[in-house]
């Protein structure tokens, strides 16, 4: 009886880890309070775009650039990080080739600039 217990405790346990996906999506509010916290925030829209206007304080990656993954693999997989793009949609798709090349803790800023700027935050040019 106590080996079944700890038999299905064991794989419980297990089948929860694996299914802990490491992409977590984030509002404004979290964004800067990760930001505030050091974390590292990358505006992966187009160069056009970030010149036009960007948060304060983020690293800028093109997703649609050549290159891309290579750029982001410049940072360290154990750190968590932050991305965000215009509105979500390619922050969704980068953010599956980064856990696919081993990023542990991934916030996506869901709204992304879009939101940022709606809600009147302070913007950088």
């Amino acid at each position: 009886m106590i080996r079944a217990i700890y038999f299905l405790f064991v794989l419980v346990g297990c089948s929860a880890a694996t299914d802990q996906k490491p992409t977590e999506l984030v509002n404004a509010e979290k964004l800067k309070q990760l930001q505030s916290e050091g974390v590292t925030v990358i505006d992966i829209r187009t160069r056009n775009e970030y010149d036009e206007g960007h948060i304060p304080g983020v690293l800028h990656v093109d997703f649609l650039a050549e290159g891309f993954i290579d750029e982001i693999k410049k940072q360290d997989v154990f750190k968590p990080i932050v991305i965000h793009c215009a509105s979500g949609g390619r922050s969704g798709r980068a953010s599956k080739m980064m856990e696919e090349v081993g990023f542990k803790t991934i916030y996506d800023y869901s709204g992304g600039f879009s939101d940022w700027k709606a809600k009147g935050l302070e913007i950088e040019k």
